[in-house]
């Protein structure tokens, strides 16, 4: 077994274990504790993300850092990044649909945009996962390259998203977890990625369930906002492919065949199919 291969094992289990004590802790001990509702989910996110991490910097502590620098960038790059969010909306809404069409089954999506949701979504979300799956992974992991790095941190992003909010948002965050990740190794910047999320999240989730709530006329003039970005989203990604290319490539058969036949993201997999299994069996 080589470096890469032990790292990308210890870095996947580090990420299991913290994510399968955090979803033991929402299905089997929330609902027994005696907290008001709104303090018992937030309590097992705060365990979360301070436990959490503690965890994964203990399962990995062997693997050997390498911190990255800040870079600059040209500008085009920052605004073919951020109109491609919105390309990536516009694929998860039409993967929803297929989704529903296929299952038969409409999601209650509505959120409750309180003070405490809001601040998650704008600011603790964004800060916590991207020092995750972006940050600690890149101090283990892009040292083996930067296309590795990318998939893996993209793929371990998306996986997690499955058992709180389903398949569709799977591909929804794999899609976004490609870009943030892109974005950290070109400009070594984490502030830079979670200002990033936080405005997926402001023009994905708030902006989106306020304008739903306001009027449908409201919503639909927003929709095709959404639908005009996400074209200018793809025709900038076309116009400055060169850019988002590396010597290796992100999907090619070495980087797939190595992340996908080891035995920590195996794992990885199977303990979140069975975590999202046991949560529809419990609904």
């Amino acid at each position: 077994m080589d470096n890469k291969e032990k790292d990308l094992t210890k870095v996947s289990s580090g990420i299991t274990i913290m994510f399968a004590l955090f979803w033991i802790y929402r299905l089997f001990i929330e609902k027994n504790l005696n907290f008001l509702c709104d303090f018992k989910s937030s309590f097992g996110t705060l365990l979360l993300y301070t436990m959490g991490p503690l965890i994964f910097i203990y399962i990995t502590k062997d693997i050997k850092e390498n911190n990255y620098k800040k870079k600059k960038i040209p500008f085009k790059i920052y605004l073919t990044c951020f109109f491609l969010q919105f390309t990536t909306l516009i694929t998860l809404m039409l993967v929803s649909g297929i989704f529903i069409i296929i299952t038969k089954n409409i999601p209650n999506k509505t959120i409750d945009l309180n003070f405490s949701m809001i601040f998650s979504l704008l600011i603790f979300a964004p800060i916590v996962e991207e020092i995750v799956f972006r940050h600690l992974l890149a101090k283990k992991l892009l040292k083996h390259g930067d296309a590795f790095y990318i998939f893996v941190s993209a793929f371990c992003f998306s996986l997690v998203h499955g058992f709180s909010m389903g398949i569709p948002t799977m591909i929804y965050t794999f899609i976004l977890g490609l870009i943030w990740s892109y974005l950290l190794v070109k400009t070594g910047n984490i502030i830079i990625v979670i200002a990033f999320h936080s405005l997926s999240n402001l023009f994905g989730s708030i902006f989106t369930q306020i304008l739903s709530g306001f009027s449908d006329q409201a919503f639909m003039a927003y929709f095709f906002l959404i639908i005009i970005f996400a074209i200018i989203g793809i025709i900038l990604f076309i116009k400055n492919k060169k850019d988002f290319s590396f010597n290796e490539k992100i999907f090619g058969k070495n980087n797939l065949k190595q992340v996908f036949s080891n035995k920590g993201i195996i794992f990885y997999i199977i303990i979140t199919i069975v975590f999202m299994i046991i949560k529809q069996l419990l609904v």
